[in-house]
């Protein structure tokens, strides 16, 4: 009688877990450059003592939808999207990060950093520092940066084999946490526009509904075998 229960419970907690994930992508459905995330869940199966097969929900990972949101024109000369594939590379405390949030500004130094203040770097993995005297910031498609007078450098747009492996931070920065890096191929930089989240509201929405649904039904489901219990614990007695 309790394998119903644990197998509810297992249900219940991977659609908290589900519903966890679908209220993170509606809250940053306005987010620049944010990939929603889907949870990938698994069959487990558990010897009995009776030698039968009871079968769980476990959490097995997350999916990342990385398809290109869209692309909006700001008229912001250091709001760069990337069309394609690839992320921009960021000297961050922890390391290098990978990012497709563009939205760059320029520190007192004149060096190129990120809306936190963590570096953008060129193909060579360097910093940018452009001459403040001459603030005119032009990048051209292929990622080639003026900065002022003769001196130029060039992003370079990383890709990975597998982005799956991906793990996912704060402030749109991925860590290559062991995926293997690659230059991203066929990708441009457009300068004066920002990628939007690729989040579908409507999508989300009916998830988070079909969600509440099925928690729903495996609550009564351990409604209905509590009350199994309570009323074989009533029998009990009057058949002694």
């Amino acid at each position: 009688m309790e394998n119903a229960i644990y197998i509810g419970l297992s249900q219940q907690m991977a659609l908290k877990r589900h519903m966890d994930i679908t209220a993170n992508n509606l809250a940053n459905m306005t987010t620049t450059a944010y990939k929603s995330v889907s949870p990938v869940f698994q069959e487990f199966l558990s010897d009995e003592l009776q030698g039968q097969e009871v079968s769980f929900v476990q959490d097995y990972g997350m999916y990342h939808d990385k398809s290109v949101g869209q692309i909006t024109a700001t008229g912001r000369p250091l709001d760069l999207a990337i069309s394609g594939d690839g992320f921009f590379s960021v000297q961050t405390d922890d390391g290098i990060r990978y990012t497709r949030a563009g939205s760059f500004k320029l520190d007192p130094d004149g060096f190129l950093t990120t809306v936190n203040g963590d570096f953008l770097l060129d193909e060579g993995g360097n910093t940018i520092q452009v001459d403040l005297a001459n603030p005119s910031i032009e990048i051209a498609p292929d990622g080639t940066v003026n900065l002022g007078g003769d001196q130029s450098t060039k992003l370079e747009l990383t890709a990975f084999d597998n982005d799956q492996l991906l793990k996912q931070e704060g402030n749109g920065y991925y860590d290559p946490d062991g995926a293997e890096l690659r230059v991203a191929e066929g990708s441009s930089i457009l300068q004066g526009s920002l990628e939007g989240s690729n989040v579908n509201p409507i999508l989300e929405m009916t998830n988070m509904i079909e969600i509440m649904r099925s928690y729903t039904a495996a609550q009564k489901l351990l409604d209905a075998e509590h009350d199994m219990q309570m009323k074989s614990i009533e029998e009990l007695p009057a058949m002694n």
